[in-house]
């Protein structure tokens, strides 16, 4: 399976290109996305998900769509699913040209330590495959916590520049004064350890 991501907003949505089913048939335009409505999250809070599966195609799609959750998450609604402590799971037909969502409610925990996102998945098991067609996941940032990611600009860093007011030859001024006090403290400390020789030897 070939996965392809991008940033949306707070969220990681990413969309998958379809496997070939049992029947060698390889759906097209078939795509997947999870969303809910929080910005940063905190421990002790509700969290709210809508699933989509879209069919672009020109057939109806039967199969399987499963929402996991983190094991700190709690699931507190999903009506008509088969329900796991962790998972969501309804067995859906997507029309051609239309599509099937699928809401789920839930409970999140204490965040452990450590985490750096609160991520949520959705995943397309086309007929009866066992292995996830086409896949997607949230992925909210968590109140108080950096997120790499978000912080990275992809920019390199700025060379350093000099305080206002301090031209850059006063600056070279400088480094070679600290310099030849080094100089001068290497020669007189090695001075001193040789005259201290020369007077034990005596």
């Amino acid at each position: 399976m070939r996965w392809l991501s991008a940033t949306l907003g707070l969220s990681l949505v990413l969309a998958a290109t379809p496997l070939t089913s049992a029947e060698g048939v390889t759906p097209a335009g078939l795509s997947i996305s999870i969303h809910d409505k929080s910005v940063d999250v905190r421990s002790d809070e509700p969290l709210a998900y809508v699933a989509t599966v879209r069919n672009g195609g020109t057939a109806t799609v039967e199969g399987r769509l499963v929402i996991t959750v983190p094991t700190y998450v709690r699931i507190t609604y999903s009506q008509g699913a088969d329900q796991t402590d962790v998972s969501a799971s309804w067995t859906v037909a997507v029309p051609a040209g239309g599509n099937v969502t699928k809401e789920l409610g839930a409970y999140l925990g204490t965040i452990p330590k450590g985490e750096l996102r609160v991520t949520t998945l959705v995943s397309f098991f086309l007929g009866d495959a066992k292995a996830p067609t086409i896949g997607s996941a949230d992925a909210n940032t968590i109140a108080g916590v950096t997120d790499p990611a978000r912080a990275e600009t992809g920019q390199t860093a700025a060379p350093p520049v000099a305080p206002a007011g301090l031209p850059m030859a006063w600056i070279a001024v400088g480094v070679l004064a600290v310099l030849a006090g080094i100089g001068v403290w290497w020669v007189t400390w090695r001075r001193r350890i040789r005259v201290r020789k020369s007077a034990e030897g005596t």
